[in-house]
Protein backbone atom coordinates (compact mmCIF):
# COMPACT_ATOMS: atom_id res chain seq x y z
CA UNK A 1 0.00 0.00 0.00
CA UNK A 2 1.07 3.37 -1.00
CA UNK A 3 2.31 5.67 1.65
CA UNK A 4 -0.35 8.49 2.12
CA UNK A 5 0.96 11.75 2.71
CA UNK A 6 -1.23 14.65 5.00
CA UNK A 7 -1.55 16.78 1.74
CA UNK A 8 -3.83 14.53 -0.21
CA UNK A 9 -6.29 16.19 1.91
CA UNK A 10 -5.95 19.36 0.19
CA UNK A 11 -6.34 18.61 -3.76
CA UNK A 12 -8.88 16.11 -2.59
CA UNK A 13 -11.04 19.37 -0.78
CA UNK A 14 -10.32 21.18 -4.54
CA UNK A 15 -11.48 18.10 -6.47
CA UNK A 16 -12.26 18.95 -9.78
CA UNK A 17 -15.70 20.04 -11.09
CA UNK A 18 -17.16 18.45 -14.57
CA UNK A 19 -15.63 21.66 -16.81
CA UNK A 20 -12.53 21.83 -14.88
CA UNK A 21 -9.67 18.96 -15.02
CA UNK A 22 -6.59 19.18 -13.01
CA UNK A 23 -2.83 17.48 -12.18
CA UNK A 24 -1.27 17.41 -8.88
CA UNK A 25 2.04 16.15 -8.35
CA UNK A 26 2.37 14.96 -4.66
CA UNK A 27 6.24 15.01 -3.28
CA UNK A 28 7.14 13.91 0.36
CA UNK A 29 10.90 13.55 1.52
CA UNK A 30 11.72 12.19 4.88
CA UNK A 31 14.93 11.54 7.03
CA UNK A 32 16.34 8.39 6.27
CA UNK A 33 15.44 6.70 10.20
CA UNK A 34 12.21 6.87 9.51
CA UNK A 35 12.01 3.33 7.83
CA UNK A 36 9.89 4.55 4.56
CA UNK A 37 11.89 5.82 1.61
CA UNK A 38 13.54 8.87 1.19
CA UNK A 39 11.23 10.07 -1.38
CA UNK A 40 7.92 9.47 -2.45
CA UNK A 41 5.86 10.96 -5.28
CA UNK A 42 2.29 10.44 -6.62
CA UNK A 43 0.63 12.24 -9.74
CA UNK A 44 -3.18 12.19 -9.60
CA UNK A 45 -5.28 14.10 -12.30
CA UNK A 46 -8.79 14.25 -11.27
CA UNK A 47 -8.40 12.44 -7.69
CA UNK A 48 -7.20 9.40 -10.24
CA UNK A 49 -3.73 8.54 -9.10
CA UNK A 50 -1.94 7.62 -12.65
CA UNK A 51 1.81 7.74 -11.60
CA UNK A 52 3.81 6.43 -8.28
CA UNK A 53 7.52 7.27 -7.66
CA UNK A 54 9.60 6.30 -4.82
CA UNK A 55 13.38 7.06 -4.35
CA UNK A 56 13.87 3.09 -3.42
CA UNK A 57 12.89 2.08 -6.99
CA UNK A 58 14.05 5.19 -8.94
CA UNK A 59 11.60 4.76 -11.79
CA UNK A 60 7.93 6.09 -12.37
CA UNK A 61 5.30 3.24 -11.69
CA UNK A 62 2.10 3.46 -14.07
CA UNK A 63 -0.93 3.29 -12.29
CA UNK A 64 -2.93 3.33 -15.27
CA UNK A 65 -1.89 1.19 -18.82
CA UNK A 66 -3.59 3.89 -20.94
CA UNK A 67 -0.68 6.47 -20.00
CA UNK A 68 2.66 4.16 -22.01
CA UNK A 69 0.54 5.45 -25.27
CA UNK A 70 -0.38 8.93 -24.47
CA UNK A 71 3.42 10.23 -24.11
CA UNK A 72 5.90 9.89 -27.13
CA UNK A 73 9.30 7.51 -26.17
CA UNK A 74 11.08 10.82 -26.08
CA UNK A 75 9.24 12.65 -23.91
CA UNK A 76 8.51 9.27 -21.51
CA UNK A 77 11.93 9.66 -20.91
CA UNK A 78 12.63 13.20 -20.23
CA UNK A 79 9.14 12.37 -18.23
CA UNK A 80 11.43 9.67 -16.02
CA UNK A 81 14.36 11.84 -15.68
CA UNK A 82 12.64 14.88 -14.15
CA UNK A 83 11.07 12.52 -11.26
CA UNK A 84 14.43 11.98 -10.41
CA UNK A 85 15.57 15.11 -10.77
CA UNK A 86 12.82 15.90 -8.12
CA UNK A 87 13.93 13.32 -6.19
CA UNK A 88 17.27 14.94 -5.31
CA UNK A 89 16.29 18.14 -5.13
CA UNK A 90 13.58 17.19 -2.73
CA UNK A 91 15.90 15.74 -0.56
CA UNK A 92 18.17 18.89 -0.43
CA UNK A 93 15.23 21.07 0.43
CA UNK A 94 14.19 18.58 3.85
CA UNK A 95 18.59 19.11 4.73
CA UNK A 96 18.54 22.74 3.86
CA UNK A 97 15.01 23.23 6.21
CA UNK A 98 16.18 21.11 8.91
CA UNK A 99 19.39 23.48 8.75
CA UNK A 100 17.23 26.68 9.05
CA UNK A 101 14.71 25.38 11.59
CA UNK A 102 17.91 24.09 13.70
CA UNK A 103 17.04 20.40 13.53
CA UNK A 104 19.99 17.75 13.57
CA UNK A 105 17.52 14.38 15.07
CA UNK A 106 14.04 12.80 14.79
CA UNK A 107 11.90 12.07 11.74
CA UNK A 108 11.15 14.67 9.72
CA UNK A 109 9.36 15.61 6.38
CA UNK A 110 9.43 18.15 3.30
CA UNK A 111 6.26 18.05 1.09
CA UNK A 112 5.50 19.66 -1.82
CA UNK A 113 2.25 19.77 -3.65
CA UNK A 114 2.21 21.51 -7.26
CA UNK A 115 0.41 21.38 -10.31
CA UNK A 116 -2.01 23.11 -12.52
CA UNK A 117 -5.98 23.31 -13.31
CA UNK A 118 -6.97 24.03 -17.00
CA UNK A 119 -11.12 24.40 -18.09
CA UNK A 120 -11.72 25.68 -21.70
CA UNK A 121 -11.65 29.40 -19.72
CA UNK A 122 -8.31 29.84 -18.38
CA UNK A 123 -5.51 27.79 -16.62
CA UNK A 124 -3.78 28.29 -13.45
CA UNK A 125 -0.85 26.86 -10.93
CA UNK A 126 -0.04 26.35 -7.84
CA UNK A 127 2.52 25.29 -5.64
CA UNK A 128 3.21 25.21 -1.75
CA UNK A 129 5.86 23.50 0.20
CA UNK A 130 5.17 22.09 4.00
CA UNK A 131 7.90 20.95 6.56
CA UNK A 132 6.67 18.45 9.21
CA UNK A 133 3.14 18.70 7.93
CA UNK A 134 2.90 22.85 8.13
CA UNK A 135 2.83 24.98 4.91
CA UNK A 136 4.96 27.80 4.74
CA UNK A 137 5.75 28.77 1.51
CA UNK A 138 3.12 29.11 -1.09
CA UNK A 139 3.51 30.23 -5.07
CA UNK A 140 2.03 33.72 -6.50
CA UNK A 141 1.02 32.93 -10.28
CA UNK A 142 0.08 36.36 -10.66
CA UNK A 143 3.46 37.88 -9.49
CA UNK A 144 5.50 35.08 -9.62
CA UNK A 145 6.93 35.26 -6.18
CA UNK A 146 6.66 33.52 -3.16
CA UNK A 147 4.84 34.10 -0.21
CA UNK A 148 6.96 32.90 3.03
CA UNK A 149 4.38 31.89 5.91
CA UNK A 150 6.40 31.92 8.85
CA UNK A 151 10.31 33.64 9.08
CA UNK A 152 12.13 30.42 8.67
CA UNK A 153 10.85 30.14 5.52
CA UNK A 154 12.49 33.78 4.03
CA UNK A 155 15.24 31.75 2.84
CA UNK A 156 13.20 29.79 0.12
CA UNK A 157 11.94 32.89 -0.64
CA UNK A 158 14.41 34.90 -1.66
CA UNK A 159 16.44 32.08 -2.87
CA UNK A 160 13.88 31.32 -5.18
CA UNK A 161 12.87 34.31 -6.35
CA UNK A 162 16.57 35.62 -7.31
CA UNK A 163 17.09 32.36 -9.37
CA UNK A 164 16.16 32.79 -12.84
CA UNK A 165 16.83 29.31 -13.94
CA UNK A 166 14.56 27.81 -10.98
CA UNK A 167 11.70 30.50 -12.65
CA UNK A 168 12.18 29.23 -15.81
CA UNK A 169 11.78 25.32 -14.65
CA UNK A 170 8.23 26.28 -12.76
CA UNK A 171 7.15 28.26 -16.26
CA UNK A 172 8.53 25.29 -18.11
CA UNK A 173 6.98 21.99 -15.56
CA UNK A 174 3.45 23.93 -14.58
CA UNK A 175 2.82 26.22 -17.44
CA UNK A 176 3.23 24.03 -20.20
CA UNK A 177 3.87 20.65 -19.10
CA UNK A 178 1.29 19.96 -16.69
CA UNK A 179 -1.15 22.14 -18.59
CA UNK A 180 -0.17 19.66 -21.44
CA UNK A 181 -0.41 16.70 -20.03
CA UNK A 182 -3.70 17.28 -18.32
CA UNK A 183 -5.18 17.72 -21.70
CA UNK A 184 -3.91 14.26 -22.59
CA UNK A 185 -5.20 12.58 -19.43
CA UNK A 186 -8.44 14.03 -18.98
CA UNK A 187 -10.82 12.14 -21.30
CA UNK A 188 -9.44 8.80 -20.27
CA UNK A 189 -9.48 9.56 -16.91
CA UNK A 190 -13.42 10.79 -17.41
CA UNK A 191 -14.00 7.55 -18.35
CA UNK A 192 -12.28 6.40 -15.31
CA UNK A 193 -14.85 7.90 -13.32
CA UNK A 194 -17.98 7.38 -15.16
CA UNK A 195 -17.31 3.58 -14.71
CA UNK A 196 -19.36 1.63 -12.15
CA UNK A 197 -18.38 -1.65 -10.34
CA UNK A 198 -20.55 -3.42 -8.59
CA UNK A 199 -19.79 -4.80 -4.82
CA UNK A 200 -19.23 -7.95 -3.72
CA UNK A 201 -20.71 -8.73 -0.09
CA UNK A 202 -20.13 -11.34 2.40
CA UNK A 203 -20.91 -12.03 5.73
CA UNK A 204 -18.26 -12.17 8.35
CA UNK A 205 -19.22 -13.90 12.07
CA UNK A 206 -17.11 -13.58 15.05
CA UNK A 207 -17.59 -16.82 17.31
CA UNK A 208 -19.31 -16.68 20.58
CA UNK A 209 -20.06 -18.74 22.96
CA UNK A 210 -23.68 -19.41 24.35
CA UNK A 211 -23.83 -16.44 26.92
CA UNK A 212 -22.25 -13.42 24.51
CA UNK A 213 -23.55 -11.79 21.59
CA UNK A 214 -22.65 -12.60 18.64
CA UNK A 215 -21.22 -10.18 16.22
CA UNK A 216 -21.36 -9.99 12.32
CA UNK A 217 -19.62 -7.82 10.03
CA UNK A 218 -21.28 -7.20 6.44
CA UNK A 219 -17.67 -6.72 4.43
CA UNK A 220 -18.96 -4.93 1.41
CA UNK A 221 -15.77 -4.38 -1.78
CA UNK A 222 -14.62 -3.72 -4.81
CA UNK A 223 -16.96 -1.20 -5.80
CA UNK A 224 -16.97 1.83 -7.80
CA UNK A 225 -17.91 4.64 -7.54
CA UNK A 226 -17.15 5.45 -3.79
CA UNK A 227 -20.74 6.28 -2.55
CA UNK A 228 -22.48 3.32 -1.33
CA UNK A 229 -25.59 2.82 1.43
CA UNK A 230 -25.28 -0.42 3.38
CA UNK A 231 -27.61 -0.71 6.29
CA UNK A 232 -28.91 -3.74 8.77
CA UNK A 233 -32.32 -4.98 8.34
CA UNK A 234 -34.29 -6.76 11.20
CA UNK A 235 -37.22 -8.83 9.97
CA UNK A 236 -37.06 -6.93 6.78
CA UNK A 237 -37.54 -3.68 8.58
CA UNK A 238 -34.68 -1.16 8.62
CA UNK A 239 -32.26 0.80 8.63
CA UNK A 240 -31.59 -1.17 11.93
CA UNK A 241 -29.33 1.77 14.15
CA UNK A 242 -29.31 -0.19 17.66
CA UNK A 243 -26.02 -2.49 18.06
CA UNK A 244 -24.58 -1.67 14.72
CA UNK A 245 -21.28 0.33 14.06
CA UNK A 246 -20.17 1.63 10.60
CA UNK A 247 -16.37 1.88 9.49
CA UNK A 248 -15.02 4.48 6.93
CA UNK A 249 -15.30 3.87 2.95
CA UNK A 250 -11.88 3.11 2.53
CA UNK A 251 -10.07 2.68 -1.13
CA UNK A 252 -8.61 -0.76 -2.25
CA UNK A 253 -5.26 -1.33 -4.28
CA UNK A 254 -7.12 -1.21 -7.86
CA UNK A 255 -9.20 1.86 -7.77
CA UNK A 256 -12.47 0.54 -5.71
CA UNK A 257 -13.50 1.23 -2.59
CA UNK A 258 -14.57 -1.27 0.29
CA UNK A 259 -16.49 -0.51 3.77
CA UNK A 260 -17.65 -2.87 6.80
CA UNK A 261 -20.96 -2.71 8.52
CA UNK A 262 -20.67 -4.31 12.09
CA UNK A 263 -24.02 -5.79 14.26
CA UNK A 264 -23.71 -7.39 17.53
CA UNK A 265 -26.69 -9.42 18.58
CA UNK A 266 -27.77 -11.08 21.77
CA UNK A 267 -28.23 -14.75 21.47
CA UNK A 268 -32.43 -14.11 22.96
CA UNK A 269 -32.38 -11.20 19.74
CA UNK A 270 -30.81 -14.41 17.05
CA UNK A 271 -33.58 -16.50 18.24
CA UNK A 272 -36.65 -14.20 17.85
CA UNK A 273 -35.27 -11.79 14.87
CA UNK A 274 -34.17 -12.59 11.23
CA UNK A 275 -31.02 -10.14 10.13
CA UNK A 276 -30.40 -9.11 6.71
CA UNK A 277 -27.63 -6.65 5.34
CA UNK A 278 -29.00 -4.72 2.66
CA UNK A 279 -26.40 -3.01 0.07
CA UNK A 280 -27.62 -0.28 -2.40
CA UNK A 281 -25.17 1.16 -5.14
CA UNK A 282 -25.78 2.89 -8.53
CA UNK A 283 -23.95 -0.11 -10.27
CA UNK A 284 -26.74 -2.07 -9.54
CA UNK A 285 -30.42 -2.71 -10.51
CA UNK A 286 -31.53 -3.66 -7.84
CA UNK A 287 -30.16 -3.90 -3.91
CA UNK A 288 -28.21 -6.90 -2.55
CA UNK A 289 -29.63 -8.27 0.83
CA UNK A 290 -27.70 -11.01 2.19
CA UNK A 291 -29.25 -13.16 4.94
CA UNK A 292 -27.13 -13.67 7.98
CA UNK A 293 -27.54 -17.51 9.26
CA UNK A 294 -26.04 -17.79 12.77
CA UNK A 295 -23.18 -19.87 12.57
CA UNK A 296 -22.92 -22.50 15.38
CA UNK A 297 -20.81 -21.61 18.80
CA UNK A 298 -18.81 -24.01 20.71
CA UNK A 299 -21.77 -24.63 23.50
CA UNK A 300 -23.65 -25.93 20.03
CA UNK A 301 -20.99 -28.50 19.33
CA UNK A 302 -20.73 -29.17 23.15
CA UNK A 303 -24.42 -29.88 23.24
CA UNK A 304 -24.10 -32.30 19.90
CA UNK A 305 -21.34 -33.74 21.03
CA UNK A 306 -23.36 -34.54 24.38
CA UNK A 307 -26.27 -35.82 22.26
CA UNK A 308 -24.06 -38.09 20.30
CA UNK A 309 -22.48 -39.85 23.66
CA UNK A 310 -25.90 -40.71 24.70
CA UNK A 311 -26.90 -41.70 21.91
CA UNK A 312 -24.16 -44.08 21.58
CA UNK A 313 -24.38 -45.45 25.03
CA UNK A 314 -27.75 -46.28 24.82
CA UNK A 315 -27.20 -47.97 21.56
CA UNK A 316 -24.34 -49.79 23.00
CA UNK A 317 -26.45 -50.92 26.46
CA UNK A 318 -29.25 -51.68 23.66
CA UNK A 319 -26.84 -54.71 21.81
CA UNK A 320 -25.64 -56.08 25.30
CA UNK A 321 -29.45 -56.62 26.55
CA UNK A 322 -30.49 -58.52 23.21
CA UNK A 323 -27.38 -60.28 23.10
CA UNK A 324 -28.01 -61.30 26.69
CA UNK A 325 -31.53 -62.21 26.38
CA UNK A 326 -30.26 -64.04 22.89
CA UNK A 327 -27.97 -65.93 24.89
CA UNK A 328 -30.42 -67.27 27.36
CA UNK A 329 -32.82 -68.68 24.78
Amino acid sequence: MDWAVPLVVLWWCCFASAVTHRLDYLFTATTQNSGLPSVVAVAIVDGVQIEYYDSNIKKVILRQDWIENALEPKAWTTHVDDAIEQNYKMERALKMTMVQFNHTKGIHTYQRWGGCEVSEERSKIYWSDAYDGNVFVKYDEASQTWTATMEKASFFKRKWEASRPFKEFIRTIFQEECIKLVRKYSPNVIQILERKVPPEVRLLQKKASHTDPAVVTCHVTGFYPRDVNVTWLRDGQGPLEEGVWSGEVLPNMDGTHQVRKTLTVSPEEQARHRYTCQVDHASLGEKIEEEWVPEPGPHHWFIALGVLGVLIIAVIAGVRIWKQRHAEI
